[in-house]
């Protein structure tokens, strides 16, 4: 277990009564477990064609000298510093160094354009900016950056990814601007090119040569490092994370140590792991369950593994074999995708065996383990050799558990991989609850909730049905934007999430969707569309899905396809689809997605059901603006760009 939480009278501190451990910050954290296991792998990485491992005892040598180049370059505490990245080790050295010395780290999306960069650089007036390339920071420069029109976007970002996402600034934002007036220095992660030419008016210089200007330092400053980790209070600022902002432009959450030092201990004791734990990250470190995440293995002493890519990820699972992973349900979502697919190329005899495994794995859920029959013990055995335990070697072999959050989890996707022995818990919370609230834990999880409250968390259900939360976690405030914390946060200290939910009578929490989101038709019913939504795109031809009809008479959906799926399943009818072939005016496509459509509707409501549909030429992207870092979608964005094929859609209803 991580050390409780006491108050030791100058505010939050985590303390381990049995080890008489005291953590101020999480500095002193990662110093603490940086000296405890030593020659312990800390991180695996790709490097050059190689993966590539780091004790410890290197990462802390690593930190401290960035750190200390931080020192000698006059970075302070409570100075802002950004790190605009792709997931790599150096990202999260730099953040532990940032931590340490005090400064606040401001994490930006690396697919995010320079306008969208630029934004979060002006508003948070950073110290110093961390870049992982010469060709982003190039990108950045305003002597070569072309100007972005509104509405465009050139990073051809795809929206499958998650390892990076957009910031999420509204189409045609502009009046970015760099603070050079507070500006110290630019790092590049990578090695010196010169090729590279700037007109940066600041120093640009390499991570080496930072780290170099670290050592230097320590030689004429002995036990600095030691001193600043030492100085920090639990009180002090910790991070400025942006929120994706679905409705309107980033606002960035200021937290603090104690925030995370009590969210870690809390998560710790809902969902328990060992120092003999194994992570893969694939999550952007820019995102608040990312980054909790980086934050966990430390604390925990876990060694944490750093996926290459988002198409590598496959691969990446069967060599570093994790037993942990967070994710979006995304990930789950394309893997229960690529299954029922696989399962559905497969003969008649296979598919069989299949289905009587699943049928299995089910009947085992529902005994409960002290009862279990030995006839459902020694079946589930058989279904485990002949099907689940291949299922579960694609994930390294070793999961035992799976962290679900930043979206709904559909149920159906979560039951199928606990029948097949992954126990995916799905969570809730916001950047504003310093990444959790709620989490399902290993002995109580009710499928279809996100779980308990953690301890120390209050919830309450507001009577418009808003979901408000209470506690240690609870953000500081928005960075620079008074007006926009109190209205979040009110004098009694509730924050008020704009997630419309329902609470159980054992306590367990049901998010229904956001309050901005709800669906009221002109007959004044009123319908949650993330519901919908997840059971359209629970079919492995849907891609994706956005369900629409505020006041209208009837819902309408916005499909887009899975192309490859598609086809492939055509072609067994003895149908070809060509790559050209416009799928939305397809008659065989047109009749399986009316197939899928009046499936859905019969597990829903009669004011619920879809009365008809939109096959969209084109996936819903990041890079488009139309969905969020964690994939959701920005339903203004989406209805005003298809504004007149809907109401041509509801005229020819009429």
């Amino acid at each position: 277990m991580l050390p409780r939480i006491s108050d030791g009278g100058n505010g939050m501190v985590a303390t381990d009564q049995k080890a008489g451990m005291q953590f101020s910050s999480l500095a002193a954290m990662f110093l603490h477990q940086a000296r405890r296991y030593g020659k312990k792998v800390l991180y695996r990485y790709a490097q050059g064609g190689h993966w590539r491992s780091l004790t410890w005892d290197g990462a802390l040598e690593r930190v401290r000298e960035i750190a200390l180049g931080l020192i000698s370059l006059g970075v302070g505490r409570g100075e802002r510093v950004v790190i605009f990245s792709n997931n790599r080790v150096e990202w999260l050295l730099a953040d532990w160094a940032d931590i340490c010395v005090g400064a606040l780290t401001v994490p930006i999306y690396a697919s995010s354009t320079a306008s969208q960069a630029l934004h979060i650089i002006g508003h948070a007036e950073p110290s110093l900016l961390f870049v992982d390339s010469w060709k982003r920071l190039q990108a950045l420069d305003p002597s070569t950056r072309p100007p972005v029109l509104a509405g465009g976007s050139r990073s051809g970002f795809r929206p499958t990814d998650v390892l990076e996402g957009d910031t999420g600034l509204p189409v045609g934002l502009h009046g970015a601007h760099m603070p050079w007036s507070r500006l110290k220095a630019i790092v590049v992660f990578e090695a010196a090119d010169a090729t590279f030419k700037s007109e940066w008016p600041v120093q640009v210089i390499t991570l080496d040569g930072l780290s170099k200007l670290g050592r230097s330092h320590e030689r004429r400053h002995a036990g600095t490092f030691e001193l600043l980790v030492d100085s920090l209070r639990p009180e002090d600022d910790l991070t400025i994370i942006y929120t994706s902002g679905t409705t309107g432009v980033p606002k960035g959450v200021l937290t603090t140590h104690a925030h995370y030092l009590f969210m870690l201990q809390a998560l710790d004791a809902a969902i328990p792991s060992t120092e003999h734990d194994v992570t893969l990250h694939f999550l952007p470190t820019a995102h608040a369950l990312g980054r909790l995440e980086h934050f966990m293995a430390v604390a925990k002493g876990w060694t944490m593994g750093i996926a290459r890519s988002v198409e590598t990820i496959p691969s990446d699972l069967k060599r570093v074999r994790p037993t942990v992973i967070f994710s979006v349900p995304r990930i789950y979502e394309n893997a229960y995708a690529r299954i029922r697919l696989r399962m559905g190329r497969s003969g008649a005899w296979r598919r069989k065996i299949f289905e009587w495994a699943m049928s299995v794995g089910k009947q085992r859920l529902q005994e409960k383990k002290a009862q279990l029959g030995w006839r459902t013990a020694l079946a589930f055995h058989c279904a485990d050799r002949l099907i689940f335990a291949r299922v579960r070697k694609a994930f390294g072999g070793r999961l035992r558990l799976a962290i679900s959050g930043g979206a709904p989890l559909s149920r159906e996707i979560a039951e199928f991989f606990h029948a097949l022995g992954i126990f995916i818990l799905e969570g809730y919370g916001l950047t504003e609850t310093s990444t959790v609230s709620h989490a399902n834990r290993p002995d109580r999880f009710k499928f279809g909730t996100v779980g308990l409250p953690l301890e120390g968390t209050s919830c309450q259900i507001a009577p418009d049905g808003e979901i408000l939360l209470r506690g240690p976690h609870i953000c500081k405030s928005y960075y620079r934007d008074l007006l926009a914390t109190e209205e979040a946060i009110d004098a009694d200290g509730w924050f008020h999430t704009g997630d419309l939910g329902e609470v159980d009578n054992d306590g367990f929490l049901r998010v229904i969707d956001r309050k901005k989101d709800l669906i009221v038709t002109s007959g004044g019913k009123k319908v949650a569309p993330q519901k919908l939504e997840n059971i359209l795109k629970a079919d492995p031809l849907i891609n994706q899905a956005l369900v629409v009809g505020r006041g209208q008479p009837h819902l309408l959906a916005l499909i887009t396809l899975d192309r490859s799926r598609v086809a492939e399943l055509a072609g067994k009818e003895g149908i070809t689809i060509g790559e050209a072939e416009n799928l939305a005016s397809h008659p065989w496509v047109q009749g399986r997605v009316r197939e899928i459509i009046h499936r859905t509707n019969k597990e829903l409501a009669p004011f619920e059901a879809i009365r008809d549909f939109l096959i969209l030429d084109r996936d819903f992207t990041v890079a488009g603006e139309e969905l969020t870092p964690t994939l959701k979608p920005r339903r203004q964005v989406i209805v005003e760009r298809y504004k007149d094929l809907i109401e041509d859609m509801y005229r020819k209803a009429s």
